[in-house]
């Protein structure tokens, strides 16, 4: 962990401002971060941005400590008193509740806390078995595609999303583990809008069920990590109100005469099987690198096998609907 204090010059309008900064580490990668400015967004802000470069531009001026319950080990009884009376002084109104909470449940023999050995310590880092990844704010980005949804229906918010399906797309190529997570965040707040069965034709549907193939089909991805996506994908999909692929919605029932045999191209219209905008990221969770088909179309650029083709609708384009421009 990181700690120190950014100051911002004065303004002709404004005074000189010192924020308080903290950065949390782990094997190379920023997993939390805390500012005293107060200013949330999926992005860091300017503070925390200004003390990592410090730490990059000059480590040697940044002493390095060990992890503070290896400090505390060191240290006999009354170093331990005057430590937490020092601090409880330091921070009286913040530190005091919390401090005499815990104070009453350790001198409680039946409390929670006496039931689990030694206690937790964040500057020690996670376990080499623990996932670790970049700091997201998943909060903010929930409340973010809250406020675009919001502002004027889907069309008005396309824009603000697509700069965050930007970002998602951004982190998927730096093999970002948050670009999956940062994805099902803004999914999940888009299947659960009251809103989405309103809209005909969402714009917002195909760049995120072509996200997802993108996601299932990382060849760098854990088989626990697909299984959980796929039982996602698969529960969006069966929604009521999920989006289809050719732009209409599944609470959208076809009246009687549109049911009405009326010709061929009617009758394979309601034959067909539903198809939601996640189903080719579902399909794609059953599709591995090592394929054949896949190995061939990757080597050659002009390889295209008319006999190929899954259950349902494939994945890939057929050669017959593909025409030249």
């Amino acid at each position: 962990m990181v700690c120190g204090t950014v100051t911002e010059p004065a303004t002709p309008s404004e005074p000189e401002v010192t924020h308080k900064v903290a950065i949390s580490f782990d094997r190379c990668k920023i997993t939390s971060v805390t500012c005293g400015c107060g200013n949330r967004d999926i992005f860091y802000c300017a503070h925390v941005v200004a003390l990592s470069l410090y730490r990059i531009r000059k480590p040697e001026q940044v002493k390095l400590r060990l992890p503070i319950s290896e400090t505390l080990f060191q240290m006999n009884r009354d170093q331990l008193q005057k430590l937490v009376q020092y601090l409880i002084t330091a921070h009286h109104t913040e530190v005091l509740p919390t401090a005499q909470k815990l104070a009453d449940e350790i001198l409680s023999s039946n409390s929670e806390i006496n039931q689990v050995h030694g206690a937790p310590d964040p500057t020690a880092g996670a376990s080499i078995d623990d996932d670790n990844c970049w700091h997201l704010d998943e909060d903010q980005v929930r409340e973010q595609v809250k406020q675009f949804l919001s502002q004027g229906g889907y069309y008005g918010s396309g824009k603000q999303l697509n700069s965050m399906f930007a970002k998602v797309r951004e982190m998927l190529r730096m093999r970002d583990s948050n670009g999956a997570r940062m994805l099902t965040l803004i999914t999940e707040q888009f299947m659960a809008d009251p809103r989405l069965d309103l809209f005909q034709d969402c714009q917002l549907a195909p760049p995120t069920g072509a996200l997802w193939v993108c996601v299932v089909l990382n060849p760098h991805c854990k088989s626990e990590e697909k299984s959980g996506w796929l039982k996602q994908l698969k529960k969006w999909g069966d929604l009521d109100v999920c989006p289809l692929e050719d732009g209409n919605y599944g609470s959208e029932l076809p009246n009687i005469t549109n049911a009405l045999p009326q010709s061929n191209l009617a009758q394979d219209s309601l034959s067909r099987p539903r198809r939601s905008v996640f189903s080719r990221a579902v399909e794609a969770c059953d599709l591995h690198w090592q394929d054949s088909h896949l190995q061939r179309i990757i080597s050659s650029d002009h390889y295209m096998s008319p006999s190929y083709q899954r259950e349902g609708e494939s994945l890939l384009p057929r050669p017959d609907s593909v025409r030249p421009r």
